[in-house]
């Protein structure tokens, strides 16, 4: 019994200072750097700042708006003519349906979008979001009519369209941007979107051609309809992976400073809090 009892002492001695030695060489390490902690921790910035690193994320965004092409033996239209694009780099191709603005004696008339492009962009803090303004570069006419005439069961050809030609005048796409975690950096997603602008359409100002352009065919009706069609668009096409990607990507270094990675947003009236954690010691 007496060796059997000598023997427990011994083999928790050991133990014992198995455990010491242990915590010893932990303590030492986390000194030296070999065994890092991370800690959560924040960034706080202003509603100014990060407009400033926002403005210049977004700079390079350009939007083509177009769905008109020559005529393909049913109509005019040419798909995915529209882009949104990030400094050169394709983000998306999209189509923006031309609409038909009324039927007779075979023949329909259309309108087409004619090549808009973005180019001035402005970035403003409100109301815990940003604003982004795309204003339009306008030169010429933004939609022009095109008719078509069905000659047989499957056969179109090209016809004179009486449709006026239809400008825009300051014509922006007004974005609400929200601040967001992504990919463990600070990224935007759009809440909503419009295009704002007045519509000037030729040939109309007289009573009778008033009448006509407002009541009998609707275009500033029709044209409403595809402001929001084509802003609806461009809120998905902006708020996909991959812009958000080149966002957080762009800002990434800006933002971060010690924090490894970004793990939430919180607004406050007064600045924007950066969550996430420190990077560990080396």
């Amino acid at each position: 019994m007496g060796y059997f009892v000598k023997f427990l002492m011994l083999r928790s001695g050991i133990l014992a200072r198995g455990v010491f030695f242990g915590l010893v060489f932990i303590l030492a390490s986390l000194q030296t750097g070999h065994v890092s902690s991370v800690k959560a921790a924040s960034i706080s910035f202003s509603y100014d700042e990060v407009n400033d690193l926002v403005g210049d994320a977004l700079q390079g965004l350009e939007v083509r708006l177009n769905n008109l092409g020559t005529f393909n033996g049913k109509n005019h239209y040419r798909a995915d003519s529209s882009y949104v694009r990030f400094k050169g780099k394709s983000i998306s191709s999209f189509s923006v349906e031309p609409y038909d603005v009324y039927k007779f004696f075979g023949r329909t008339h259309s309108y087409y979008v004619t090549d808009i492009k973005s180019s001035v962009i402005n970035v403003t803090a409100q109301d815990k979001s940003f604003y982004l303004s795309l204003d339009f570069e306008l030169d010429g006419a933004e939609l022009e009519g095109r008719c078509v005439v069905k000659v047989s069961r499957s056969k179109y050809e090209e016809c004179s369209s009486y449709l006026p030609s239809v400008n825009f005048t300051e014509a922006k796409v007004v974005a609400r941007l929200r601040p967001i975690a992504h990919k463990g950096s600070l990224s935007f997603y759009i809440s909503s979107a419009k295009i704002v602008g007045d519509v000037m359409i030729e040939y109309c100002n007289s009573w009778f051609l008033g009448i006509f352009c407002t009541e009998i065919i609707q275009i500033p009706d029709r044209t409403e309809k595809l402001k929001k069609q084509i802003a609806s668009k461009l809120k998905v096409f902006v708020n996909s992976q991959r812009m958000r990607d080149q966002i957080a990507n762009n800002i990434r270094d800006k933002v971060l400073g010690n924090l490894a990675t970004v793990s939430s947003i919180q607004l406050t009236d007064d600045e924007i809090i950066v969550k996430g954690r420190l990077r560990p010691r080396q």
